[in-house]
């Protein structure tokens, strides 16, 4: 295979503090490869690299075998260098169309834009991604997963030889998955090299011919496809083995602290009883618009609750509001950190306090040394990778702003601890951490109730699970009964 693309002893050192030493990446003509790693590897620095945005200390470039370097953005899409980022770069007040041709409208030969060619060339493209949605739409009227296939047009329309794809299925539908999959196949066929990041490893295993690992700004292993496990990539990934990837205490199970009986919200569910224990940790498993997140949010009092009744700790609670919620000792984390658990450009120290601002506070007024000391606890015991509580928590990896979720949860001293997805868009390392902070929780008495799609998430986590389907309580499994098969089988037929 001729190879495209050749990036050798590439290192880059940001205030003295080095995020890429020695790097070497190839790629090959009509080749996928995928690059794996942590939150923090060196991933997305090595493609801002490539892309123009930052120069290297040390290292070589070249494309089809001539030294290439880079001074902008410009230099690489002149190149035919091309990244779409995970966060795009569209005009929301523009067409679908005007932004995929950005730049290169076609043109009548009077110099007028060709209003008939850009429909045209414009549905060419949306029939490649698999979108069935009108050149003329704006922007701000598409879905997040329709705009990331948009981002993806734009980059096949400008005959790209080099296409980096940062998490591009992060906001994508399993319809939409399979259509850009069949894309990309399309690409190579046409000999486009693709780089594929993703922290999906099954979507890795199944579109790459190549997979590279990173590991603290260097590369660890590089080889294709065939030869790698799932084992194997994750031990290169974060250096243990897999079998401590999901660390389950042996917890001795106290009182019932969560007894919900009959639980219902019109519309959502309805006859959803289980209990929890102190020390317990509880799945709910199901498939999507089974109800199991409604569940978790009617406790918690963001959705009215019909009918039924819910104990805590033994006595009655009749969730009234979130924060009537919080001072009877129920927390929950949202399943989408960043719309509903985080202030995205407050910093660390100002989300942390958010939850317990009557506990910070004396005689009405917030006292910045108890914040502060809230903040470092938070940080160390967490194991927050940050500069300083200060930082925007905008500016965290995923693995980091979940942590910070986590460690506002745990300020509020929970004896019910409700977790939707907590490691939904983490990396492997930061998964293991996540794990382990919920069981160090349990181990604390805390009784966990968690919500996730990957069934061995929950598999390896739980020592109960109780199924959903159709907004229904389809059954409840045990740790001894435990298997894919027979969750899945309650989840679809109940």
């Amino acid at each position: 295979m001729a190879r495209l693309l050749d990036m050798q002893g590439v290192s880059k050192a940001f205030l003295g503090v080095e995020v890429l030493s020695d790097v070497a990446l190839t790629l090959g003509r009509g080749e996928v490869l995928g690059v794996v790693g942590e939150n923090g590897a060196g991933k997305s620095t090595l493609m801002k690299i490539l892309a123009g945005v930052h120069r290297p200390d040390a290292g070589t470039i070249r494309l089809d075998g001539v030294a290439f370097e880079p001074h902008s953005p410009r230099d690489a899409l002149a190149a035919g260098i091309k990244v779409v980022h995970q966060e795009l770069s569209l005009f929301p007040d523009r067409t679908v169309a005007e932004n995929i041709f950005a730049g290169v409208l076609p043109r009548t030969p009077v110099g007028t834009i060709s209003r008939r060619r850009l429909m045209r060339d414009t549905q060419v493209v949306l029939k490649r991604v698999g979108l069935e949605i009108a050149p003329n739409a704006r922007i701000r009227t598409l879905s997040l997963a329709q705009r990331q296939l948009v981002e993806i047009g734009r980059a096949l329309s400008q005959k790209a030889r080099i296409i980096v794809m940062d998490e591009p299925t992060a906001t994508l539908t399993g319809h939409e998955v399979t259509f850009l999959m069949a894309t990309i196949k399309a690409l190579k066929s046409d000999g486009v090299g693709i780089i594929f990041i993703s922290h999906h490893l099954d979507e890795v295993f199944a579109i790459c011919d190549r997979i590279a690992v990173m590991r603290d700004g260097r590369s660890v292993e590089d080889r294709p496809t065939l030869d790698w496990t799932e084992a194997t990539m994750v031990q290169a990934m974060v250096n243990r083995p897999i079998d401590k990837f999901v660390p389950k205490q042996s917890i001795a199970l106290g009182a019932v602290m969560l007894d919900v009986k009959d639980l219902a919200s019109k519309g959502r569910f309805s006859g959803v009883s289980f209990e929890v224990r102190a020390g317990e940790i509880y799945g709910l498993a199901g498939l999507v618009g089974a109800g199991r997140t409604e569940v978790l949010k009617t406790i918690f009092g963001v959705l009215p609750l019909t009918s039924g009744n819910i104990e805590v700790a033994g006595e009655p609670y009749r969730p009234q509001s979130p924060r009537s919620s919080l001072r009877q000792g129920v927390v929950l984390t949202p399943e989408d950190r960043k719309l509903e658990g985080l202030v995205l450009p407050f910093s660390i120290r100002r989300n942390l306090a958010m939850s317990t601002l009557n506990a910070l506070s004396r005689w009405g007024v917030l006292s910045a040394r108890a914040i502060g000391i809230l903040a470092d606890k938070s940080i160390r015991s967490l194991r927050i990778r940050t500069s300083s509580a200060d930082q925007e928590v905008r500016r965290l990896s995923g693995g980091n702003q979940q942590k910070v979720v986590l460690a506002r949860a745990i300020s509020v001293g929970p004896r019910v601890f409700m977790l939707d997805e907590p490691t939904r868009g983490v990396d492997v390392g930061a998964k293991v951490e996540v794990y382990t902070l919920i069981g160090d929780l349990a181990a604390k008495g805390a009784a966990i109730l968690i919500v996730s799609s990957d069934l061995l998430e929950l598999l390896g986590l739980c020592d109960r699970i109780g199924v959903l389907r159709a907004g229904r309580f389809a059954g409840e499994v045990s740790r001894e009964e435990f298997s894919q098969d027979r969750i899945m089988s309650l989840a679809a037929i109940g």
